[in-house]
């Protein structure tokens, strides 16, 4: 399911639908220029992530857990990486329903091995970090883009606020971050950092 997480905008034009997501914030954007209205919308995480999400996700651990194959050391030494392409394909899925795209599938897995499905074309972004600046003029220009389109009724002075509203929520979060983990790292509490001078015998 890489194809759900682009990169930029396909090559066939502007995306119909567009994520804007801030790993430390409980929402998340949505820019939804399907037919009909363009418009934007925030969903909450609590809307994508209940008990049926864990479910899929435990369903899909399990599978990839037994999954051994001819080469059982490999397979278990790569499950991270299975696991969390697992996670992000069952998370694209659920958002993708919360959406109205409807994938059908089993109850354990939505959209698990239907076929000749329409998925719309999704790009992600994530705001974060060193990204934050960067990224923030790429999704801005997008808005725009979205809200310029011929019957859209959506107020972009609004949108742009509350997009930047977030954008410093999630900065003030990761400062926030990293002063805890210098503080740690300064009383020889975060594994994550050392000092050349350390007895670690």
């Amino acid at each position: 399911m890489e194809q759900f997480f682009n990169p930029g905008h396909p090559e066939a034009g502007f995306p119909e639908i567009q994520l804007c997501i801030f790993p430390h914030l409980r929402e998340f954007l949505v820019f939804d220029a399907r037919i009909g209205q363009p418009q934007v919308r925030v969903i909450g995480a609590d809307e994508i992530f209940g008990d049926e999400f864990f479910r899929a996700v435990e369903h899909e651990f399990s599978h990839a857990l037994r999954e051994m194959g001819d080469f059982p050391f490999a397979h278990l030494m790569n499950l991270t990486m299975h696991f969390e392409e697992a996670i992000r394909e069952v998370a694209m899925m659920f958002i993708l329903e919360r959406l109205g795209v409807r994938l059908g599938g089993t109850p354990d897995f939505p959209g698990g091995e239907s076929q000749n499905i329409e998925i719309p074309g999704v790009v992600v972004y994530v705001i974060t970090g060193g990204t934050v600046s960067a990224h923030s003029d790429l999704v801005l220009g997008a808005l725009r883009e979205l809200l310029e389109k011929p019957g859209s009724r959506e107020s972009l002075p609004e949108w742009e606020h509350r997009f930047a509203e977030m954008v410093a929520q999630e900065a003030e979060i990761m400062q926030r971050l990293n002063r805890q983990e210098l503080a740690q790292a300064i009383r020889g509490e975060s594994p994550d950092y050392f000092a050349l001078w350390d007895n670690l015998n």
